[in-house]
């Protein structure tokens, strides 16, 4: 191996990573905050992983926004899985399934994972099926070779997961996003910082039934 490569490779391994601290008061903030504000709640992860790697970049952490296929089994039973990838006989959608996450170096960051009773009901109002979400960690940290085979998140058992990038749409969603909102950006760096504050937003006014714990 060449120096130029062995200084690449020891760049990922010797990667500075947050700690679980740190992972568990982003979750807790961007949860309060997306319960709080989300106009799409279950279905807003371009926002939610952007926040994410606002506040670790705050922090000293570098991450990169990452766009592809999702699969997450969430449960024992046949229809217990979640798909953010275009299938077969899939009922139409609105907009394109895609889901986004952060990678950091060997380790992929999923702070979505939270919302997946959520997304869950958005697809069980789209075809009509049941699924029973018993696997929801409020965020996923880890490395890439966890990642499992799709045909295993659809055949095996519940809290395997499934991510594969696509550069050609990852190019194209990254370039038709907005920036993120100061308001929110600031917003979420005060959650960051205190964590036993609570905010009121729309989706509490709406009298929302969306809970996700602190």
């Amino acid at each position: 191996m060449s120096n130029k490569l062995k200084r690449r490779a020891a760049s990922y391994t010797d990667q500075k990573l947050p700690s679980t601290l740190v992972l568990s008061h982003i979750s807790s903030a961007l949860r309060r905050l997306a319960t709080a504000a989300s106009g799409n709640f279950g279905s807003d992860c371009y926002v939610h992983s952007a926040l994410a790697q606002n506040l670790l970049a705050r922090l000293g952490f570098g991450s990169t926004l990452t766009v592809g296929y999702a699969a997450w089994r969430v449960g024992s039973g046949d229809s217990d899985i979640i798909l953010h990838a275009p299938i077969q006989d899939m009922p139409p959608q609105p907009g394109v399934a895609f889901h986004v996450w952060l990678e950091l170096g060997r380790y992929l960051l999923d702070f979505t994972t939270c919302q997946l009773p959520q997304k869950a009901a958005q697809l069980d109002a789209l075809d009509g099926g049941t699924t029973k979400v018993t696997w929801h960690p409020n965020y996923l940290f880890t490395p890439k070779t966890s990642i499992s085979p799709l045909r295993n998140v659809i055949q095996l058992r519940a809290g395997l997961y499934c991510y594969t990038r696509e550069p050609e749409l990852e190019a194209k969603i990254i370039a038709a996003s907005h920036p993120l909102d100061d308001d929110d950006l600031a917003t979420a760096w005060l959650l960051y910082q205190n964590q036993d504050l609570n905010i009121f937003g729309p989706s509490n006014m709406r009298g929302s039934n969306i809970f996700c714990p602190p």
